[in-house]
């Protein structure tokens, strides 16, 4: 029996997974802009909340999502990205919270230096973040089905941290740079999330 086309909706590549990534998108952008407007001193702890806590939890969750859309495609290279994106986040937000927790002077200074295990953790970081979301932009723009808008901008993410991570950065500026730009990539993964995906030309096939 001859299949039919069937005519493609907005909501018809979607899923809930999208639509909780999506929101997940919105807080972390909102959460990006609050963290630039906090001042650093020792009485404000929301520096630390939103770098240890909401920043990576959001992040994930869009991650995860992407990964969900990804592993049709390149299946051990989309476990690989996941893989290295999950530990780098890792490492960066253990790094923010040995800042914030230096800032807030609740840095235990007894066994270990801050200055230290901050270059440890920078140095884990600058070599699996990048890499991650390097894979997670080759990925996405040359994978027909997806919006490969996002790819690249997720490219520029990538340079962007290199930079940031990198031993030619300008902290104050590269904190400032990294913060606004994570408010647009934000803001443009939660689009990203609403949009249709086309798997077929018989019709769309939701993520499982």
């Amino acid at each position: 029996m001859p299949r039919t086309p069937t005519k493609l909706t907005l909501s018809s590549g979607r899923t809930r997974a999208d639509l909780i990534a999506c929101i997940a998108s919105l807080v972390d952008a909102f959460a990006c802009l609050t963290f630039l407007f906090l001042r650093v001193n020792p009485a404000n702890v929301g520096r630390l909340y939103i770098a240890s806590f909401v920043d990576p939890i959001t992040c994930i969750i869009g991650y995860w999502v992407i990964y969900r859309r990804l592993r049709g495609t390149r299946p051990l290279l989309a476990d690989f990205g996941i893989s290295i994106l999950v530990l780098g986040t890792f490492f960066l937000t253990c790094q923010n919270a040995v800042e914030e927790l230096v800032n807030l002077k609740l840095f235990p200074l007894k066994y270990v230096s801050a200055i230290e295990l901050d270059t440890l953790l920078e140095l884990f970081a600058s070599y699996s973040l990048p890499f991650g979301l390097a894979i997670y932009a080759w990925l996405i723009a040359t994978s027909p089905p997806l919006r490969r808008w996002l790819g690249f901008m997720i490219g520029i993410q990538v340079v962007i941290l290199f930079i940031d991570l990198g031993a030619f950065s300008i902290p104050q500026l590269s904190e400032f740079l990294t913060a606004v730009y994570a408010i647009i990539l934000s803001v443009a993964k939660a689009g990203w999330f609403l949009s249709p995906v086309a798997a077929s030309k018989y019709g769309t096939h939701p993520v499982p």
